[in-house]
């Protein structure tokens, strides 16, 4: 099959690798229709270089048809439609059962003190193949596949698998007081998509920040009160000004990993990046 593979610092290929097989009874295997490409992809290009291996396929926003299952899943069956999920949890254990899929017990990853293991991001996550390919191997296939209905295209459904959960959650987690306000940070593809669900769940004001004047204009078009960071001095001052001195209820920071506007970390991210990868890794996690 034809997979997108690492080979090294902004080294991404198509190559052609072997096809992915039954390896556990909890395993499926899925032909991939869709798969996002999402801005932490770009970590895996050229700045978290140091936790990758050449050959590791990319990808964890991916959707298709069963293939194949392992005998203990009925969950899913040959012929469904299904949405992968980034996380590969068991649904099981003492986290899952809490909800806490992202610290699954069976997939963890305790020798880098990480979290449940992922698709396609790197050997802290448990190194498993991502789904920018034409098949994937699911492991934890009686748990984490979510059937959708034939029918609407995939992109109706493919933003299930992260940037509408973790955009979602972003919410969730803000606590907006009912008529209350958020400003959001980043009005990328999580923070867009973060300013409109507010709107939905009940926020009667939402700023929306960011520099890249097409995002501005796609947000002001939603009914989202954006500043542009570039022409504002002091955006905190800007946005208590316009919320009668106190600030938003909330704020959602949605900008990501490797943010413009600090030179310092931007260095000294590419320059660990150059560094051998026993001693990138421990600077990259933030251990001395």
């Amino acid at each position: 099959m034809k997979a997108v593979v690492w080979h090294g610092k902004e080294d991404v290929r198509v190559d052609d690798v072997p096809d992915p097989t039954i390896q556990q009874p909890t395993d499926a295997i899925v032909r991939i229709t869709s798969s996002g490409i999402c801005g932490s992809d770009l970590h895996l290009y050229g700045t978290l270089t140091m936790f990758m291996e050449e050959g590791d396929i990319l990808g964890h926003e991916p959707m298709g048809i069963v293939e194949e299952v392992g005998p203990e899943v009925s969950h899913v069956k040959s012929g469904d439609r299904v949405v992968l999920p980034f996380n590969i949890s068991c649904g099981r254990c003492y986290m899952c059962e809490r909800g806490l899929f992202a610290q699954c017990e069976t997939t963890q990853n305790r020798e880098y003190g990480t979290g449940a293991s992922l698709f396609g991001y790197t050997k802290l996550y448990g190194q498993f193949a991502g789904g920018q390919a034409e098949y994937l191997r699911v492991p934890q296939a009686h748990f984490g596949p979510i059937k959708v209905p034939e029918g609407p295209p995939d992109d109706r459904f493919v933003y299930l698998s992260d940037v509408l959960p973790t955009a979602w959650q972003a919410v969730e987690w803000a606590a907006i007081p009912a008529g209350g306000s958020v400003a959001v940070f980043g009005l990328g593809p999580i923070g867009m998509m973060s300013a409109r669900i507010a709107k939905v769940r009940g926020a009667e004001r939402v700023f929306g920040i960011d520099r890249v004047p097409e995002r501005l204009a796609l947000a002001a078009h939603s009914r989202i009160e954006t500043l542009d960071s570039d022409e504002v001095e002091d955006v905190p001052a800007a946005l208590r000004e316009m919320t009668d001195g106190r600030g938003p209820d909330s704020v959602i920071d949605a900008v990501g990993l490797e943010a413009h506007g600090s030179p310092v970390a931007g260095f000294m991210q590419k320059a660990t990046g150059f560094l051998p990868d026993r001693i990138a890794e421990p600077l990259a996690e933030g251990r001395p």
